[in-house]
C-alpha cells in the first residue's frame, strides 16, 4: 500500500512538471507570435500593397505619350517600338491602347505598369522618372517581350 502511495505521488510530480513545461512553451510561442504580428504595425504592410504617393506626381504636368500595342510591337506616331525620351524628374504619362490582341505596357525600374487590355480598350499609367539611364519598357503578356514587344525609356 505504501508503495502505491509513492508511485502515485511520483506520477503527480511528473505531471506537474510536464504541465509547467507545457505552460512555459506556450508562453514563449505566444509571446513570439505576438511580437511578430505587432512588428508590422505602422509599416504600411497590410493585406494589400500600400504606397505613398509622391506629392510631385500630383503637382507636376505630365509628359504624355500615346502608345498603341499590337501583336509583338508598340507603335507611337507611326514608329515601331520607339525610344521614349524624358528628363530626370519628369512626370511621365503613358496612354496605352491595344489595337490588336491582349497587351500592357510596363517598366520595372519605376514600378510602372498599365492594366492588361484587349482590342480597342485603353488604360494609362503615370510615374516620376526619378533616375537617369536607359530602361526597357515591354509587354508582360506571355512571350510578347521575347518576341520583340519592347522598347527603350531613356531618362536624361
Amino acid at each position: 500500500m505504501i508503495h502505491n502511495i509513492y508511485i502515485t505521488q511520483f506520477i503527480i510530480n511528473c505531471m506537474n512538471k510536464n504541465i509547467i513545461i507545457l505552460i512555459i512553451v506556450l508562453l514563449i510561442v505566444g509571446g513570439a507570435g505576438f511580437y511578430i504580428l505587432n512588428s508590422f504595425k505602422g509599416t504600411g504592410v497590410t493585406g494589400g500593397a500600400t504606397f505613398n504617393v509622391n506629392d510631385k506626381l500630383n503637382n507636376q504636368e505630365a509628359k504624355t505619350f500615346v502608345v498603341n500595342g499590337e501583336n509583338f510591337k508598340f507603335i507611337m506616331n507611326g514608329v515601331n517600338n520607339p525610344d521614349i525620351k524624358v528628363k530626370q524628374g519628369d512626370k511621365v504619362r503613358i496612354e496605352f491602347t491595344s489595337t490588336s490582341g491582349f497587351h500592357d505596357w510596363k517598366v520595372d525600374e519605376f514600378y510602372a505598369a498599365t492594366k492588361q487590355v484587349v482590342d480597342g480598350d485603353s488604360t494609362s499609367v503615370e510615374f516620376i522618372a526619378d533616375k537617369k539611364g536607359t530602361f526597357e519598357y515591354y509587354c508582360s503578356v506571355g512571350q510578347h517581350r521575347a518576341n520583340g514587344m519592347k522598347g527603350k525609356l531613356i531618362v536624361e
